[in-house]
């Protein structure tokens, strides 16, 4: 071989080569999550790096300084094998409000402007002060009218957080909405050869988020006014504790309700608090137990009768130990806390570590690390 082709051998791309995608980033409320995913030439799509670094104090502290968010994105960096630096990211839900919108599109009219059109009827003050986004969900072919999850955050917020990241040295390749995030890593863990409607609820501080996807179609995102903080707050109140007594309580105990048996080692104390958990718990469930019927009944028109499926949970609230059981017990339904989003595509990468386990934390992040990666990734 002449030293001419030899050269050209080694610049010419292999047909085995993979393609490294974008870093998945979320600011989650107590952990920044990283993830990335690389793709064979094949589509084989696997996990190339993976990680989720504590904050130090809390996420608003983190947020406010430019300097301490640096040092923990290299500090998250470090700890796995990532490569670039370009990121997928989506706003802390504190800065975004989500909501659905029914529009009709007039002759001569795009969606954006029928979108926009509608915005100004919702929205205060001048609509160029926010940044808006939206995901078409469904079209209406005999009634005309168009449905979309919108997205709208102040414009000086999300220069605020993309300025955050670019200090941090990151590259901002897309700014996402979490719905999407969401329906693309629900499609990716669910069965391939069927179309199912799973309903997904993201847990949050002081709300939480039911997002419906049919297939691989976003059907549904829509906020409820329940969340961590008031759970913690109702426990504490009837148990007269602090609320920080109350976070360690049920970090360590469990909610599952009385037909779960009991975890091997558990002794009588142990049964007790749990049992007097689910009995102040269960109560506070109630009005997300409705929220979450008329989302079933709500699919169900959209879908010529097919219901909810299956119901997975992420976010804050997941990781109490049973509440997939005990909401199970209240609407009826399969419920259970998200499987490890990454297990699906195994790993390449001896220390990006795949679990067995539920790993709610990452399921954002996940959905948008596989931006681009996945081949249904389409509306």
């Amino acid at each position: 071989m002449s030293a001419l082709a030899s050269t050209l051998q080694r610049f010419t791309p292999k047909p085995n080569a993979r393609r490294i995608g974008p870093i998945g980033l979320e600011c989650s409320l107590t952990a920044l999550h990283l993830v990335q995913m690389e793709v064979s030439a094949d589509h084989v799509i696997s996990v190339s790096a993976v990680a989720s670094t504590p904050y130090p104090e809390s996420r608003e502290a983190l947020l406010a300084s430019p300097k301490k968010m640096r040092a923990l994105v290299r500090q998250a960096l470090a700890t796995d094998r990532f490569r670039g630096k370009q990121v997928v990211t989506t706003l802390p839900a504190a800065d975004t409000r989500i909501l659905p919108v029914t529009y009709r599109v007039h002759e001569g009219q795009s969606s954006d402007a029928a979108i926009l059109e509608v915005l100004k009827e919702r929205i205060e003050g001048d609509l160029k002060d926010y940044v808006i986004d939206y995901l078409p969900v469904r079209s209406g072919k005999h009634s005309g009218e168009h449905l979309a999850i919108v997205a709208i955050a102040r414009h000086d917020a999300v220069i605020r957080y993309l300025e955050l990241l670019r200090k941090s040295g990151l590259e901002i390749k897309q700014l996402e909405i979490g719905p999407a995030a969401i329906r693309r890593v629900v499609s990716a863990i669910g069965p391939r050869d069927q179309h199912t409607n799973v309903l997904a609820i993201n847990f949050g501080r002081n709300e939480s988020y039911l997002t419906v996807i049919s297939g691989s179609r976003l059907l549904l995102d829509q906020s409820v006014r329940i969340g961590e903080t008031a759970l913690l707050e109702g426990v504490a109140s009837a148990l007269e504790m602090s609320v920080d007594a109350v976070r360690k309580l049920v970090s360590g105990s469990g909610t599952a309700p009385d037909a779960a048996p009991p975890q091997h080692g558990s002794t009588r104390l142990d049964i007790d608090i749990e049992e007097t958990l689910q009995e102040i718990i269960k109560p506070m469930l109630l009005d997300l137990a409705e929220e979450i019927n008329r989302v079933l009944v709500y699919t169900a028109s959209q879908t010529h009768g097919e219901s909810v499926s299956q119901i997975y949970l992420m976010g804050s609230l997941a990781r109490w130990k049973g509440m997939d059981q005990l909401l199970d017990s209240l609407v009826k339904l399969p419920v259970k806390t998200i499987p490890d989003p990454l297990e699906p595509f195994g790993s390449n990468n001896k220390s990006a570590a795949v679990s067995k386990q539920s790993r709610p934390e990452i399921a954002v992040a996940t959905g948008l690390a596989l931006n681009g990666m996945l081949e249904n990734d389409g509306y």
